[in-house]
């Protein structure tokens, strides 16, 4: 069975790379070191050989006492010994110096006479000496041998092992020290590090509040607490959309099987008593019939809800195309007005054309939406009013009532799927739920976006707002003329646009209203919607 080997952690991974470059550093400086000081002692003492065999004289009889005068004018005369090598070869010693009165260096028949050389101690010792000879003659013509000057490096090997043994206990110090405050100061270091990890474990255990302290943001370490701090604002706010769109799809399949039981209970119900035999009558049959008409277009209508928010929802890719708000207004304001004579309907802003891209047919079931949801929950004699507000950037489009409204409880939550501010309102009148959601999903598969508000005085107000085509100009201001010689202007033309409440209905925008008319043959509120 085998045994995972322990990795080494970050910190003790950075000490020891540390402690070996510093290590490898001190280790070149102690080879070096000596090898450079024993060649300069070693040159210093060749100078003084080759100074002293220089000076001898032409003719020297040599002798001990000769030997040791030479000696004595030297700054090495304590240092320098004699030896003679006759024409056998056999070497002699005639001077040894005061600190080494032992030394034997071995010479050999032909020492050396060009540069000094280093030789062995005759006598079989560790002792090393540097000599240079000179040859010797009779009278100037036949050699009689060789006269070696020597000098014994045992000063040079004591002074490398001090040296050594100083370095070698220096380098050791200066490692225990590096490593110590190395250890200190990344410790220090990655002390954030280890509380990401703590705060990692913490988050992994289910604490998914935890947050760690950035430190300074001009570090390596302070810049990457602050994105791992903003990675888990992050990856909580996913979590946290995560939950809330897994309780909404949950709320939504339990709203869906609710609306649908109603309907399906109702058609299993009038089944059951046809079966039953207890229609007895043509009318009763008659009737059962139109019940389970009426609540299978019911469920019918709310399955094209469902599947129409789905589609809206998942358009994100749809094709777009220029459309003209103020022409399609027109057109969803004209509808509204035919198939609901019992309330006024006006328009204002649509005097020129306000264009924005997206799809026609959505954006018209977006407006006819909003005037259908007037349509069901104000009163007859309401009035209701579209306005057009084109801005620099942005495109606004407000839907507003004198209606009874909403209260502030409902207002935020209008465009919840299955939403009925009026829960007392039967189902049959006031629609599936799904209308202003399928708003919602419209507007957002344009990019744009919806404001619910309360209108000036009383009612409802509906604000929505679309993005400026790419390089399209801001509207000029224009008039128009009433007939009575003044001009009226059109709009806001620049500038941001308005929303915080009712659009002017004089001076800053045209009333158009649409005057009551008798409903189209086979108009009914459902073709809208």
């Amino acid at each position: 069975m085998s045994v995972a080997r322990r990795r080494w952690g970050l910190r003790a991974r950075l000490i020891a790379l540390v402690l070996a470059v510093a290590a490898v550093a001190l280790v070149a400086v102690d080879v070096i070191l000596p090898l450079n000081v024993r060649s300069a002692m070693v040159a210093d003492r060749d100078r003084s050989l080759t100074g002293v065999v220089s000076s001898l004289p032409r003719f020297l009889r040599i002798n001990p006492v000769s030997l040791a005068q030479i000696t004595s004018s030297n700054p090495l005369r304590g240092e320098i010994g004699w030896t003679v090598v006759s024409a056998e070869g056999i070497g002699q010693v005639m001077v040894r110096p005061a600190r080494d009165p032992n030394g034997n260096p071995a010479v050999g028949q032909n020492p050396p006479t060009a540069a000094p050389d280093t030789v062995r101690d005759g006598s079989g010792s560790s002792a090393q000496y540097r000599i240079l000879a000179v040859r010797t003659t009779d009278d100037g013509v036949r050699s009689t041998g060789y006269l070696v000057a020597w000098s014994p490096l045992d000063d040079v090997t004591t002074t490398m092992r001090q040296l050594i043994f100083l370095e070698l206990l220096v380098t050791g110090v200066l490692l225990v020290l590096l490593g110590f405050l190395a250890s200190l100061i990344i410790r220090r270091e990655l002390r954030p590090l280890e509380a990401m990890a703590n705060t990692a474990d913490d988050i992994a255990g289910g604490e998914l509040d935890r947050r760690v302290a950035p430190g300074d943001p001009s570090t390596e370490v302070g810049r990457l607490g602050t994105a791992f701090n903003g990675m888990l604002d992050g990856i909580g706010g996913l979590l946290i959309e995560q939950q809330r769109n897994e309780a909404r799809v949950r709320q939504f399949v339990a709203d869906a099987s609710h609306e649908l039981r109603t309907p399906v209970a109702a058609v299993r119900g009038y089944s059951e008593l046809y079966r039953a035999g207890m229609l007895p009558t043509e009318a009763a049959v008659a009737k059962a019939m139109d019940r389970m008409g009426f609540e299978a277009r019911r469920m019918g209508g709310l399955v094209e809800d469902l599947l129409t928010l789905i589609k809206a929802d998942a358009e994100r890719t749809m094709e777009h195309e220029p459309v003209d708000l103020a022409q399609l207004l027109v057109g969803v304001v004209d509808d509204a007005a035919v198939i609901d004579d019992a309330r006024t309907w006006r328009l204002a802003g649509t005097a020129r054309p306000t264009i924005v891209v997206g799809d026609r047919l959505r954006l018209h079931q977006l407006f006819a939406n909003l005037l259908s949801n007037v349509r069901t929950h104000t009163p007859p004699g309401s009035t209701a009013t579209v306005s057009v507000l084109p801005g620099q950037h942005e495109v606004a489009v407000t839907v507003t009532d004198d209606g009874p409204g909403v209260s502030d409880e409902a207002l935020p939550r209008l465009f919840d799927r299955f939403f009925r501010a009026d829960e007392s309102r039967s189902r049959g009148n006031g629609g599936s739920g799904l209308g202003l959601s399928i708003v919602a999903a419209i507007v957002r598969s344009h990019g744009g976006r919806i404001l619910a508000s309360h209108a000036a005085g009383r009612g409802l107000a509906m604000t929505v707002v679309f993005p400026r085509p790419v390089g399209t100009a801001a509207v000029p201001v224009t008039g128009y003329s009433d007939g009575s010689g003044e001009v009226l202007a059109l709009g806001v033309t620049t500038g941001p646009i308005d929303i915080s409440g009712e659009p002017p209905m004089t001076g800053a925008a045209r009333p158009a209203a649409v005057q009551p008319a008798s409903p189209r043959p086979g108009a009914h509120p459902s073709d809208l919607v």
